[in-house]
């Protein structure tokens, strides 16, 4: 007697019609875990297929989200704890005044140190590029480096505009931050590259830094391309 095979589309759902206890039919599952795939791919092609001009990327634990929610200027942050690392992205809309002296608002997506891989997912479009490092953490700066030069060698970011920011400056100190230069070799990339990152020391939750992000946000001018 042939073994019969896991119900799927029309069948499953008429076998769920005749169930006395639909919860408690195999097919059920097998149709929740459909339906959560498919509303996951939908979610992840929409958020990519979003015209986003800013990113921010950076390892994992570099304080992107604190950053950013800081510059937001949101409510109810809770400094108390280690805040989890970003699984997958997130989009602030930052309110900042251009040098015309008009309200703008720009959209930045954050995407999680975690998903490095698929960072090249998002560049299409991009005008600015914000990269964090803990400069308070010296381990992660060698892994830091090569995803600011992966990043930097990109054709479609030719005409970004870097801005390398040096967070959490109040958890370090002097000799730290000019370590951390040393490793990324900041000076050779300002000599040698047309679009090398400038450079912004900041501590969230002081606020040190934040109205410089700001007006990197606002200063509309491109890298000039080589």
């Amino acid at each position: 007697m042939a073994r019969r095979g896991p119900l799927r589309g029309k069948a499953a759902r008429g076998s769920l019609r005749k169930g006395a206890n639909a919860n408690s039919h195999p097919a059920y599952y097998l149709l929740i875990v459909e339906k959560q795939w498919r509303a996951l791919a939908g979610t992840v092609m929409d958020d990519i297929e979003k015209k986003i001009p800013v990113l921010c990327v950076g390892p994992k634990g570099s304080g992107k989200t604190t950053l950013l929610k800081k510059l937001q200027e949101a409510e109810g942050i809770d400094y108390t704890y280690s805040p989890v690392p970003t699984i997958g992205t997130n989009i602030y809309d930052i309110n900042y005044v251009n040098k015309q002296g008009k309200k703008q608002v720009v959209s930045i997506r954050e995407i999680g140190g975690e998903m490095v891989t698929l960072w090249s997912n998002y560049l299409d479009g991009i005008e600015k590029v914000i990269f964090v490092i803990d400069t308070s953490n010296l381990c992660q700066i060698s892994a830091a480096a090569v995803m600011l030069y992966t990043l930097l060698a990109e054709p479609r970011l030719r005409r970004s505009k870097f801005l390398l920011v040096l967070s959490k400056m109040d958890a370090s100190y002097r000799q730290m931050r000019n370590e951390a230069l040393l490793m990324l070799q900041h000076q050779r990339l300002r000599s040698e590259l047309h679009n090398a990152p400038a450079l912004l020391e900041a501590a969230p939750l002081t606020g040190m830094g934040l109205d410089a992000l700001r007006a990197f946000l606002g200063d509309a001018r491109k890298a000039d391309a080589t």
